[in-house]
């Protein structure tokens, strides 16, 4: 039975794998993430949480991506009502909220990575925004296939 539960682990995490480079070109192409799209890599994302971890720490990982996603929008609305634009985009905040389903720490760390790449090129290029999908998600990726041993500790220091 072990040796299905991999095949599926890593079936999963081809299909996450491939629906995240889908999510940063589209936003790369037109600053868009999908809800279709976004629906599909949570239903993958919560599939492949579950399976790789015990029921408390797939809970625990919910409530975390949940909360990033709760504090994230409502940054976004003062930001909207002091500033009168958007700061970080809706699919932005999504995306985050995906990853942090799979490794919450890993998605903090990539959110903060790929946000202070995103403002060193737009200070250096002189550019208002750029997409950050196509910041977000290799960093994400970067971060968990080099350190998987890591972010599990991280994790699971915070009672995930």
């Amino acid at each position: 039975m072990e040796g299905v539960r991999g095949i599926a682990v890593f079936a999963l995490v081809g299909v996450f794998a491939a629906s995240m480079i889908a999510a940063a070109a589209i936003d790369a192409r037109s600053r868009r993430f999908p809800n279709i799209l976004a629906a599909f890599m949570t239903l993958v994302a919560v599939g492949l949480s579950w399976s790789l971890f015990p029921a408390p720490a797939f809970f625990a990982r919910v409530c975390c991506s949940i909360a990033f996603l709760c504090v994230l929008v409502g940054f976004e609305l003062v930001w909207r009502r002091v500033f009168g634009r958007s700061g970080l985009g809706m699919g932005d905040v999504k995306a985050l909220a995906i990853l942090a389903l799979i490794s919450p720490a890993a998605a903090f760390a990539a959110f903060c990575i790929s946000m202070l790449l995103l403002s060193i090129i737009c200070l250096v290029r002189r550019l208002e925004s750029l997409p950050l999908l196509p910041l977000l998600l290799p960093a994400f990726a970067f971060l968990v296939a080099i350190c998987p041993s890591v972010w599990s500790r991280l994790d699971g220091g915070m009672g995930f």
